[in-house]
């Protein structure tokens, strides 16, 4: 049996992943593997652990959790040769939705074995990779709600903290420079995304490849709020991008900044309040096994 060292978050899914561990551990086995379980405490351990196992020569960590967990371990994988294996136990799992279209534990566990490292693109905003999705402004605040609230879960949680936002945020002005150009608006979002979905499904990026060595950005100006939730209906279904006031481009670098500090959502967790982001995308820079 091979064995497969696994990172695993027991807190992921609101602390519901660590009741999946026997699970993940028998399918695994029936696999062919010997997992071995590495259980982080908290924040920034599965990133450590990850840079030893690659200083060991691992040739593929295993990430057991969400978005987040994913992210944490991925700080210590891009640009090595060790290749990022998903168990998706999170509570979106949008980067594996974005990269296969799809989250399904069983094929996800079977691509660990018939998969083969894929170098994908990865995001970087003021010095920090991410995997799939970066927003400020509404859906930053959104997520701050959403995690801050313990009885929110998955899509319908994050469409609960969304309406509470759509009735209570303000628009803050924006100026976006980018390879392609720059551009200022009054707004109430703005992402640089990876992936094409976010926030548990949330079909933000149609298109969007992981391998083309760009990033998407998508601009939203202030509506006012009788708009907003039909907005945010046409947001989640992918059918935004042709509506006045939606600005989307193709780009391989941005620096947006804003009238006020704004909170930022990156993969599933969130950074600290900011008024200035500096992002460009590293082409091909992890491998991820698929």
């Amino acid at each position: 049996m091979k064995e497969l060292p696994i990172i695993f978050n027991p807190a992921a899914d609101r602390g519901r992943a660590k009741e999946k561990l026997p699970k993940v551990e028998t399918h695994l086995r029936e696999l062919g593997f010997t997992p071995k379980f590495f259980l982080t405490s908290g924040p920034g351990e599965a990133t450590r652990i990850a840079r030893e196992l690659v200083q060991k020569g691992a040739e593929v960590v295993a990430a057991a959790g969400g978005d987040g967990t994913l992210n944490e371990v991925a700080q210590a994988l891009v640009g090595t040769k060790t290749a990022l294996g998903i168990i998706p136990l999170g509570s979106g799992n949008d980067f594996l939705r974005s990269l296969l279209g799809e989250v399904d534990f069983q094929r996800a566990l079977q691509r660990l074995r018939d998969g083969k490292p894929t170098p994908v693109d990865v995001g970087e905003a003021n010095g920090r990779f991410y995997l799939n999705s970066l927003g400020m402004g509404i859906d930053g605040q959104i997520a701050e709600d959403f995690m801050r609230w313990k009885f929110l879960r998955g899509e319908l949680g994050y469409l609960w903290a969304a309406l509470w936002e759509v009735a209570r945020f303000r628009p803050f002005s924006l100026h976006i420079r980018t390879d392609i150009g720059e551009f200022s608006l009054q707004g109430l979002m703005v992402s640089v995304m990876n992936g094409s979905h976010t926030a548990g499904g949330f079909h933000l990026a149609p298109g969007a490849s992981l391998t083309d060595g760009a990033l998407n950005l998508i601009a939203i100006s202030h509506y006012p709020r009788i708009f907003r939730v039909p907005i945010l209906v046409r947001v989640r279904q992918g059918k935004h991008l042709g509506l006045k006031g939606v600005r989307a481009a193709l780009v391989r670098w941005a620096e947006v900044k804003t009238s006020r500090p704004l909170r930022v959502y990156v993969d599933g967790e969130l950074l600290p309040r900011t008024a200035e982001l500096h992002i460009r995308v590293h082409p091909g820079a992890l491998r991820v096994v698929l």
